[in-house]
């Protein structure tokens, strides 16, 4: 139980983008377990006796704030000595996807035996880090947020001021996992080139900047870090981001790690005005605290495949779920559900995909639909993705067997519903979505929509029924009608699909009431909701015409196919190892965003994406001897 629940923050106003130092002593006088309770609005890294113990973001809600718990026993002095921690605070203080918007402060208590050594509250004296540029507001991606901008030529000469209680929480909430450890120094090579120095640190690789070398000039340089070369370059610039931190370095020795902002990619690239003798520059990897099962299979293709689905996985799990750890680290229904379906094949236990679940229903908007990611300061709901928690849901207690989530989510997706009829028109059919929603199904001719990212309240927009939307409608009732024991009709809706969207001529059903573009995925769904039949099911593997579905959506293709016969075992095999073998034939250490790789999205596409780490969960399903 929490004794203290005050926040505090710098005596001092700050802004945006601002790092603070919190410093206190405290004497254990017992012997047995020290732990330390800590919240902050931000990202946080601990010292004690000036050795980092613990570092985490505090990716939580103003309307529910987490802590995080750890034991610092081992690097506490002797009973009866004298203890410093001190605690850095990094307050972003702008919405993103990724952080929303909130009072800056830090909470935290350091315990011994239910006695309270050491506690948050006016007494605990504070600085600004002034080593960091503050208020510099630098923004990498729009989803992600801020960079930041380290000086190790000054010294922190600040003094220290009592600090200032912002607010006391009324209800903290612990967080039961996305701990976080930091493993070891990801292997490099150094090569020289004319702008400085090309890091390729041979594969995908995810967490914290680590510089160390020597220069013999005050300089000032910058680190890009990219998943890709493009003409031998990594490219810096993409559209509007800026994939780059800075750091100006003193004469002499440098060492430094970055606590606060993960990066990712697979090459660094050191713009500098004068020569480095580089001891290491590269990233300390990241992960979350989780026990893989192993699986093998014999034929060696399927093995690697599974393997760097798996590392794909691990890529995308640090507080939560993420879709990217390069470009977004953002997490998504649609993402995180192909990630937890993986994940009950992947690794032991259940606490990672349950709290990551509940954290999903706290997004809830006044609307009743959920946000775009979790949390968003920067909210485009997806409708689609509201519906996508359903099988969220209704496949982990499939996996689990644990119904307790249910008395949780249950009101959540009785809401979903209740947002989702009151837009039935007298067709009896659920229109597109005005603004500010997004209707996008995937990234795909046709259903991406994305020109509806920009739209304004002002804009206008055309009236459409979209087929995936409304399967996927069918769909969420059958789950809650099987989860709770209710009786929501669907038949009639699911005729009117029929006579809508069905043309009689190709044996299809097309995308929308506008335009007559047919897809794999929407006849997928159409036979998930019901409407599809082996026909279907062979015309979607076979006619070349529809548009092809993509690899955050081979989930649904798959089961479409696998749920009208089970001749269709061997085409999924098969289907995975063609599009998967081309990324590992180029050189893919974890799976991409999309086939095109790189290339999409006009050179931002991520090549390492959790909604691409499916084959975990078919290639565990449909072994048979090949795979024994």
């Amino acid at each position: 139980m929490l004794n203290n629940k005050k926040t505090i923050w710098l005596n001092e106003a700050t802004g945006e983008d601002v790092y603070a130092e919190f410093v206190g002593r405290f004497r254990q006088s017992l012997k047995g377990e020290v732990v330390l309770r800590i919240a902050c609005e931000g990202h946080f890294a601990v010292e004690v006796n000036d050795k980092l113990v613990y570092f985490g973001a505090s990716a939580d809600y103003p309307w529910y704030k987490m802590y995080h718990i750890t034991d610092i026993t081992a690097d506490c002095g002797c009973v009866d000595a004298e203890n410093e921690i001190k605690i850095f605070v990094w307050y972003q203080g702008i919405d993103s996807q990724t952080v929303i918007k909130d009072v800056p402060g830090v909470f935290f208590e350091v315990v011994q035996d239910n006695e309270i050594l050491l506690q948050s509250d006016e007494n605990i004296m504070s600085r600004v880090c002034n080593k960091y540029r503050n208020g510099y507001c630098k923004t990498i991606t729009t989803q992600l947020g801020l960079s930041f901008y380290y000086d190790n030529t000054k010294t922190e000469n600040l003094s220290y001021s009592p600090s200032r209680v912002m607010r006391v929480i009324e209800e903290l909430h612990l967080r039961k996992s996305g701990y976080l450890q930091m493993g070891d120094r990801v292997l490099t090579s150094v090569i020289e080139n004319d702008e400085g120095y090309l890091i390729d640190m041979q594969a995908e690789s995810v967490g914290f900047l680590e510089l160390h070398f020597d220069t013999e000039t005050e300089q000032e340089i910058i680190i890009a870090y990219s998943e890709h070369l493009k003409d031998d370059k990594v490219p810096r610039y993409i559209g509007n981001r800026d994939f780059s931190v800075e750091f100006k370095a003193c004469r002499g020795e440098n060492q430094y790690l970055n606590p606060f902002r993960r990066l990712a990619g697979r090459y660094l690239q050191i713009y500098c005005d004068k020569p480095l003798q580089i001891h290491y520059v590269g990233l300390r990897s990241m992960n979350v605290c989780i026990e893989e099962i192993e699986h093998h299979f014999s034929e060696p293709l399927l093995q690697q495949i599974y393997d760097v689905s798996v590392n794909t996985l691990h890529k995308c799990m640090h507080e939560h779920y993420e879709d990217c750890p390069w470009r977004e680290q953002a997490m998504y229904t649609l993402d995180s559900r192909n990630q937890m379906l993986c994940g009950y094949y992947a690794f032991a236990g259940h606490e990672y995909q349950r709290e990551n679940l509940l954290f999903i229903a706290k997004g809830q908007r006044k609307d009743g639909l959920l946000s775009l990611c979790f949390p968003a300061g920067i909210d485009i709901p997806i409708p689609f993705f509201s519906l996508v928690y359903f099988l969220q849901v209704s496949e982990y207690v499939q996996h689990t067997k644990d119904v307790s989530v249910l008395s949780e989510v249950q009101p959540v997706l009785r809401k979903i519903l209740k947002a989702f009829d009151n837009k039935k028109d007298e067709n009896g059919l659920i229109a597109n979505f005005p603004y500010p929603y997004w209707n996008f199904y995937e990234w795909s001719k046709a259903s991406n929509n994305e020109h509806e990212i920009l739209r304004k309240a002002e804009d206008k927009t055309s009236k459409q029924y979209d087929l995936i939307l409304n399967c996927m409608y069918v769909i969420a009732c059958d789950i809650y009608n099987s989860l709770f024991h209710e009786d929501i009709q669907n038949k009639e809706m699911i005729s009117i699909i029929h006579n809508t969207f069905y043309n009689e001529n190709k044996g299809l059903y097309k995308l929308s009431t506008n335009g007559e573009a047919y897809s794999q995925l929407g006849n997928s769904f159409a036979i998930l909701a019901g409407l599809g039949n082996e026909s279907i099911a062979d015309l979607i593997v076979n006619d070349k015409s529809l548009i092809p579905v993509t690899l955050s959506m081979n989930t649904f293709y798959y089961d479409a196919l696998l749920s009208v016969n089970s001749k269709f075992r061997e085409f999924v095999v098969e289907d995975i190892k063609s599009k998967y073998g081309k990324m590992l034939a180029q050189g893919a250490t974890t799976f991409w965003e999309t086939e095109k790789g790189w290339q999409d999205f006009d050179g931002a596409g991520s090549l390492c994406h959790g909604w691409s780490a499916i084959p975990v969960f078919y290639l565990s399903i449909l072994s048979d001897k090949r795979f024994e």
